[in-house]
């Protein structure tokens, strides 16, 4: 009993040397920092931008457009097995015509330091092949003991393009406006690009890559693969570098429910589980799951 909890202790210490930068920021480092929602996304190692499914509103916008109907969705992650450093996400959209209106709610952290990211976005195609989504973002960070809060406003922005069935191509902007957190500091709000491109080779098999780049860290790629089975289970797998992680995922789909889990593997900070619930009111689509 006392190895494991000098396991878990240790184990947090090394995850607050890793967010230390985030609670006491230096010049140039960032927070807000973005992360996919969903299982699905999880499951993929991070993969989003050229996919439109259930959590395309807090993903891509521009995946949003390709959806019908009203969408709700409830996320958990237990990030690295530790508490404090958990996600809750609630997803919204009402994907009507001529567009898609969402709402997105997000929570990090908890005691110490907690961001709360709250959304409202709209999508719409244009023709049938090409889409783009914009997002309006509030940010508000607080940390304990008195220590303050800060609120700010950024947007997102996404472009999705399918020049046939089997080919997605996405683009995604996040916090394209640079926006001092601190100003004794340095710290800004945390910024990326993200480029996407999905193919279905089967109904079964859709196999997506993509790179990602903030102004600080180095080009963050991905490669991930989708199985599906008796059209209503999936089975995951994917592979992200800098920092390496690997991640599985499964989910289920009956009728209007759906149900996503997965886990990314740090070789460094160990397992980050995710689960995720949605709902879908109205017509189901083969394209949420197939894109």
């Amino acid at each position: 009993m006392n190895e494991i909890r000098i396991i878990r202790i240790l184990k947090r210490f090394l995850i607050c040397l890793g967010f230390w930068p985030l609670i006491f920021p230096a010049e140039g480092m960032a927070a807000g920092g973005y992360r996919p929602l969903g299982g699905r996304a999880l499951g993929l190692a991070g993969i989003s931008a050229a996919l439109s499914d259930q959590w395309s509103a807090a993903n891509n916008q521009a995946g949003n457009a390709f959806n019908n109907g009203i969408i709700c969705g409830l996320y958990f992650e237990n990030r690295f097995m530790v508490k404090e450093l958990s996600y809750k996400a609630l997803v919204f959209s009402a994907c009507l015509k001529p567009g898609a209106f969402s709402f997105v709610f997000q929570h990090f952290g908890t005691g110490g330091y907690t961001e709360m990211k709250t959304a409202a976005g709209y999508a719409r195609k244009f023709g049938k092949r090409f889409s783009a989504g914009i997002q309006l973002t509030y940010y508000s960070f607080r940390l304990g003991d008195g220590y303050g809060s800060k609120s700010i406003i950024n947007c997102e922005a996404g472009l999705q393009f399918r020049p046939s069935k089997q080919l997605s191509l996405g683009f995604h902007l996040v916090n394209p406006v640079p926006v001092k957190i601190n100003t004794f500091s340095g710290e800004s709000l945390a910024s990326l690009i993200q480029l996407g491109i999905s193919y279905n080779f089967t109904e079964g098999l859709m196999v997506s890559a993509e790179v990602e780049k903030d102004p600080v860290s180095s080009v963050c790629a991905r490669i991930g693969a989708e199985c599906r089975f008796a059209g209503i289970l999936s089975a995951r797998a994917g592979v992200a570098t800098t920092p390496f992680r690997l991640s599985i995922g499964a989910g289920i789909q009956i009728k209007r429910f759906s149900l996503d889990f997965a886990s990314e593997y740090s070789q460094v900070l160990g397992f980050s589980p995710a689960v995720s619930i949605q709902y879908l009111l109205g017509k189901q689509e083969t394209h949420i799951r197939r894109q």
